[in-house]
């Protein structure tokens, strides 16, 4: 059961349509929603520190554009969260994005992020690792918007045959933010046989508390096979495991969760 749920209010493109999607979850689940953002003030100018006044300059635009962005995003929040009827609440606060975000997240249930395809990224947001990087430190489940979906309605579950893809899936239903959406198990790796007993025990698993639930399985390499296919089968969100420690190795070996980020447009849902 979802009963709380922090949402970025990062101003982002897209930004919008993640506040919608976040009312929209804690409207299903009769959540509480919590808008946070955060003043990045880590490139300020220390104390005896000499700098131009071309940067002195430069640096304060930023900030103001920061603050612009997250006072629109304020707004709309506040707009949306009246309008949908919720117990909501939102803050702004100076500081790291990635370490306050992550700290905060504690005390939610559910982490809500957008983080907009890499040719609408700004120098403002959280790069597509960032995000990651987030997700996986704030040891909660996280929701990643890509700013294109209000309601998901075609959700597809990774299953791999292991302990952290079994949580990521047992997770998302035991709570389901979506629970109206059409959803589909997927196969891969070492759960790619359908006759496989741990495919077949997930399978069940997830027939008992989705009746309708369709499945599937990927035979073949995972990194060449599955954009392709969540491309093919139309999936709006992607439920998938995260590693809690990303390091270098997940970039150079292309972790899944990155992959759909970079080659898709498609909402992630991660568990760490």
């Amino acid at each position: 059961m979802l009963n709380s749920i922090l949402l970025h209010l990062s101003g982002c493109e897209g930004c919008d349509r993640a506040i919608e999607l976040a009312a929209n979850i804690a409207l299903l689940t009769s959540a509480q929603l919590r808008g946070l953002s955060v003043l990045d003030m880590q490139d300020a100018p220390h104390e005896g520190r000499v700098v131009s006044a071309a940067q002195v300059l430069s640096d304060s635009g930023r900030r103001a554009y920061q603050e612009i962005r997250h006072s629109l995003s304020h707004d709309h929040f506040q707009e949306v969260a009246s309008r949908f009827g919720i117990d909501f609440a939102s803050q702004e606060i100076v500081g790291a994005p990635i370490t306050s975000l992550a700290r905060e997240a504690q005390f939610h249930d559910l982490l809500v992020l957008c983080c907009p395809p890499a040719n609408l990224q700004t120098a403002q947001d959280l790069t597509t690792w960032q995000h990651l990087e987030l997700a996986a430190r704030s040891r909660v489940p996280t929701y990643i918007s890509r700013g294109n979906q209000l309601v998901p309605k075609r959700v597809l579950l990774i299953y791999d045959g292991s302990e952290s893809s079994a949580l990521a899936i047992r997770t998302f239903l035991a709570h389901p933010p979506l629970p109206h959406a059409r959803y589909r198990l997927l196969g891969v790796g070492a759960a790619s046989d359908p006759k496989a007993e741990r495919f077949r025990a997930m399978r069940a698993y997830c027939r008992a508390r989705r009746s309708e639930l369709e499945v599937g399985c990927l035979a073949g390499p995972i990194r060449r096979g599955l954009v392709p296919y969540t491309q093919k089968w139309e999936a709006d969100l992607v439920v998938l495991s995260l590693p809690q420690n990303l390091g270098l190795w997940s970039r150079l070996t292309g972790e899944f969760s990155l992959s759909v980020l970079q080659q898709t447009e498609l909402d992630l849902y991660l568990v760490g």
